[in-house]
């Protein structure tokens, strides 16, 4: 069976790029690389979205994996990418943990609001599941545009030291391999969606989005073995959500 990792030696820079996972799509780019750009020109979001990191520090991250199509859920992978991320933060900065969480399927935020997104890519040949995995993060910075100030915020208050962003991309990139492995492993998955769960921005809301042309609303009550956000609806019966609508929001 073949298992491509990310190699902490196998990684590159760019001083300038429209896309980083689009670069890193490039089939003479070996599985297992991962790149992080100065600057992103046409960063992707989920859907149709444009994703663009703020701010005088932050990571433009993206990582090419391998694992056998049969052992891998895309959603669970993206949910688990989320606490990697997590973790990298409060590995840091511990006295956070009180403010940062996961908001369902891959995004931090602060408070109530996104400090850094995660884009899955996905394709399967042969059996394999070629993963790129894109992650961009607000670090720090001054100013936030007035479209986005209600939305968007920092991980950090203050500058960081010299040389955090680097040690974050390399703890990241430890964790995003645990991940991994813990997704191969059924055993670790409940403990890791009970910790999850714990650091869950929509624990216990209620949402509002579109499953099978309907409009519905409901509570969250977690998080299934699959990575699917489970709603209890107004009406009493529970769905499993695969992915977000483009009209999912939290009411």
């Amino acid at each position: 069976m073949q298992y491509h990792l990310l190699n902490l030696e196998m990684g590159h820079h760019l001083e300038e790029i429209h896309s980083t996972n689009e670069w890193i799509k490039d089939p003479k780019i070996v599985p297992g690389s991962w790149v992080v750009a100065d600057k992103q020109t046409a960063g992707k979001g989920r859907g149709k979205n444009v994703w663009q990191v703020l701010g005088d520090e932050y990571l433009i991250f993206s990582g090419k994996m391998q694992i056998p199509a049969p052992e891998i859920s895309l959603p669970l992978f993206s949910i688990f990418s989320a606490a990697a991320l997590l973790r990298t933060f409060l590995f840091y900065f511990p006295n956070l943990e009180n403010e940062l969480s996961i908001k369902w399927p891959n995004d931090i935020y602060r408070g109530e609001k996104k400090i850094a997104g995660i884009l899955i890519e996905s394709e399967i040949q042969a059996g394999i599941c070629t993963i790129i995995i894109g992650i961009g993060i607000n670090v720090f910075g001054k100013n936030i545009p007035a479209d986005l100030k209600d939305r968007v915020t920092f991980l950090l208050d203050d500058p960081p030291l010299e040389g955090l962003v680097e040690r974050i991309t390399q703890t990241l990139i430890e964790n995003l391999n645990s991940y991994l492995i813990k997704i191969i492993d059924p055993s670790q998955i409940l403990n890791e969606l009970i910790w999850i769960e714990a650091h869950s921005f929509l624990k216990n809301k209620a949402i509002e989005t579109e499953t099978e042309g309907k409009i519905v609303r409901g509570k969250v009550l977690g998080i299934d073995e699959n990575g699917f956000l489970i709603i209890l609806t107004e009406k009493g019966e529970k769905i499993d959500l695969m992915d977000t609508s483009p009209i999912f929001r939290v009411i």
